[in-house]
């Protein structure tokens, strides 16, 4: 089981939480679909609720930097608990990547930014990346990500809707699979 990677994970959304809202020592609940997370944790076909009480388990996510993880299944989802000492911990080691910032940052002061606009942002951090078109009806407009993953390694998917622009992140990993 992948945990290293699963808390990276956590470890970036929780920072993103925080670029995109400001830093409080709370409770950060995240929510994962169960493919998922058996896919950040190099697992297969687990169920929310096997997937509750095999991390609930484990000694790594009780133990960590993060603090004490607890894990609860809704549904096909698993809610992450994340402990205050965690955020704070996120807050405090964790550096604020600067593409992350910069694509925040434009998305809270461009409501309405075009698909040019965005991947001017990822431009000024390497002219490898990609801008894919989405299939027609799909939930997205566009995928736009690096190459070079060792810039971020998501990918931003975009939809203009009502006149703003959104954005929503995912892994590769997911959005391979449902692309």
């Amino acid at each position: 089981m992948n945990t290293e990677k699963f808390i990276k994970n956590i470890t970036d959304q929780v920072k993103e939480l925080q670029i995109k809202l400001g830093y409080v020592k709370e409770v950060v609940r995240l929510y994962y679909p169960a493919a998922s997370l058996n896919t950040l944790l190099g697992l297969e076909g687990k169920t929310a609720r096997e997937l509750e009480e095999l991390l609930n388990h484990e000694q790594t996510l009780a133990e960590g930097p993060l603090g004490r993880l607890e894990f609860s299944a809704r549904g096909n989802r698993v809610e992450v608990h994340v402990p205050p000492e965690g955020v704070e911990y996120v807050h405090d080691c964790v550096e604020t990547p600067p593409f992350l910032r910069d694509i925040i940052g434009f998305f809270q002061n461009h409501h309405h930014g075009t698909i040019e606009e965005i991947c001017g942002i990822f431009a000024s951090y390497s002219r490898d990346y990609h801008c894919d078109r989405m299939p027609e009806g799909s939930d997205f407009d566009y995928a736009v990500y690096f190459e070079d993953s060792s810039i971020d390694e998501y990918c931003y998917c975009i939809k203009e809707e009502m006149e703003h622009t959104i954005y929503h992140r995912f892994t590769r990993e997911d959005y391979l699979a449902f692309s």
